[in-house]
């Protein structure tokens, strides 16, 4: 008996990497667990369905899908069809996503709407279609999307727009789904996968120390506890994990620590602020 035990998840992007990773470890806490992965290798095989027999192995219920998740109808279809197979849906956790290295200087409208339709419409798709289906069923539930810091630190345009609108697409489904008891949390994770290889030593953005272990199987049980936990007790949380370390963020936006606020006490000119702001900026006038 797991912490899952009895629940039902659906993993998307749950073929490779940290998806893998977290589909595994639900499935070892007793969990039957619905995998969607739309890559087939060179010799026609599966990556979703490779995933699904592994948690079979292991004595649990699976559900394999291959569909294009950024599509509504689709996201929909899939969320049913996990429902219906594996007897309704618990937790959805959005691991699907994609990369492009395109700047502002270079970036083309095929590369933008690429990265968007995975993760930010894929996102949206499927938390839409979860959140409806956890409400029918009336027992709560658990949603982590996956975004990254690189929507705040990386210079990769379309992708650190992505996953700076996952942040605000968890923040407001948090808010909207909380009177339904359903957890929102926001995952930004660091790791070793098929889509990122660069070492933990070019990965210090944001003032985070160097990982000293890069293997996405150390971040899922964190995965696996946030939903375990009674449905609607933690959401709209911001946590990295990397390895062994992990780090809550606070609140986005929010007046707190070493946020500064000003009010004037007559409406602001052009002149005052050309004498006040470079100091509040911590610059040399």
């Amino acid at each position: 008996m797991g912490a899952l035990s009895g629940k039902v998840a659906f993993i998307t992007g749950g073929g490779r990497g940290l998806g893998r990773a977290i589909a595994l470890e639900m499935a070892r806490q007793g969990a039957d667990v619905g995998v969607s992965d739309f890559f087939i290798d060179d010799a026609g095989t599966s990556a979703a369905r490779q995933v699904a027999d592994e948690i079979e192995s292991l004595g649990r219920r699976s559900f394999a899908d291959t569909s294009d998740l950024s599509n509504f109808a689709h996201a929909q279809n899939a969320v049913d069809a996990v429902a219906e197979s594996l007897g309704g849906l618990d937790i959805l956790v959005t691991c699907a996503g994609n990369f492009s290295s395109s700047t502002i200087a270079d970036i083309q409208d095929d590369d933008w709407d690429n990265v968007f339709d995975i993760h930010l419409n894929g996102h949206l798709a499927c938390v839409t279609s979860a959140a409806g289906t956890f409400i029918s069923q009336g027992r709560g539930g658990h949603i982590v999307t996956v975004s990254s810091r690189g929507g705040l630190f990386g210079p990769q345009v379309a992708y650190a727009g992505a996953k700076a609108g996952i942040m605000g697409l968890t923040a407001a489904a948090a808010r909207e789904l909380e009177p339904h008891g359903v957890s929102v949390n926001c995952l930004l994770p660091s790791a070793q996968t098929q889509l990122f290889t660069i070492p933990a030593s070019a990965r210090r953005f944001g003032g985070m120390p160097e990982s000293l272990n890069m293997d996405p199987a150390h971040i899922a049980p964190l995965i696996s506890f946030l939903c375990s936990t009674p449905p609607g007790e933690t959401s709209g949380k911001f946590i990295y994990a990397s390895g062994e370390d992990l780090c809550l963020y606070a609140e986005p936006l929010k007046l707190a620590g070493k946020t500064t606020f000003i009010r004037n006490d007559v409406p602001w000119t052009t002149e005052a602020l050309s004498d006040y702001l470079p100091s509040f900026f911590g610059v040399d006038a």
